[in-house]
């Protein structure tokens, strides 16, 4: 699938049109515009053998702990997280890239997995913050919360938006389901257009608590529609990716 280039540019996040990133592919070889908050990083959730769900639990328990986490394996770059079950309990394992435990913790396999999990992700969380792995600046990442994300023309909203949480932890924000300061919300919509081609268009709000808005990314771009059909998921983590770079710059310029 051939890059998707922005033709279309907001101007409300820095004042050069060209800065803005990409919405529809994240360019890892470009420098950042401004500098990263420093990241914890991301743990890697393996499944659980005879408890499917469990692991899927661990990572929104996790999530809600403010370490990102995923069922997806990012390699080098992610820590591992490993569940071994037996007689009604799981022992969590949490690992480095070289094979060193960082902590553990025992999970009861008692009511909704969602409900025990979250016990045995505090205290895999306080084993990240007690060392040097990114988690000693947890309190300092910027917060905000997800709302709203829309998607039509074939889209899935519910990725969309699960894939831009992932990508905006990975960009070290720490996002909240309950409260925070910040708020984002968007997404893409398509409209039908002319020549077999139809127009994205691709707008993520940054507002503060007080609903006043502090930003937006805001690009458009005109896509074969059959390549929306038939690489509708590539799309959306690309315009996830997009979305995460550009709410990142909001967010840091805020601070």
């Amino acid at each position: 699938m051939r890059p998707f280039p922005a033709l279309l540019c907001a101007g409300l996040l820095l004042s050069a049109c060209g800065e803005l990133p990409h919405p529809f592919i994240h360019d890892e070889d470009a420098a950042p515009v401004l500098a990263k908050p420093a990241a914890m990083q991301p743990v890697a959730v393996s499944p659980v053998a005879g408890h499917p769900g469990l692991a899927e639990a661990m990572v929104a328990a996790l999530g809600q702990q403010d370490i990102p986490a995923s069922m997806e394996d990012g390699g080098d770059r992610f820590l591992h997280l490993n569940g071994l079950a037996g007689a009604g309990r799981v022992l969590w394992t949490l690992s480095a890239k070289d094979g060193k435990k960082i902590g553990e913790t025992v999970q009861t396999l008692a009511g909704p997995p969602e409900q025990s999990a979250q016990p045995a992700a505090e205290i895999l969380a306080d084993s990240l913050r007690g060392d040097d792995l990114g988690g000693a600046d947890l309190a300092s990442r910027p917060r905000l919360m997800v709302d709203e994300v829309i998607a039509t023309g074939g889209l899935d909203a519910r990725l969309l938006k699960s894939s831009l949480i992932l990508a905006l932890q990975q960009k070290g924000m720490a996002v909240s389901t309950d409260k925070a300061k910040l708020h984002v919300k968007g997404g893409v919509r398509v409209s039908p257009g002319v020549g077999g081609k139809d127009l994205v268009e691709v707008t993520w709000i940054v507002s503060d608590e007080e609903g006043k808005e502090v930003g937006k990314v805001n690009q458009a771009n005109m896509v074969p529609h059959d390549e929306i059909i038939s690489l509708a998921n590539r799309m959306t983590h690309q315009i996830a990716e997009g979305g995460a770079e550009g709410v990142a710059q909001l967010v840091h310029i805020k601070r």
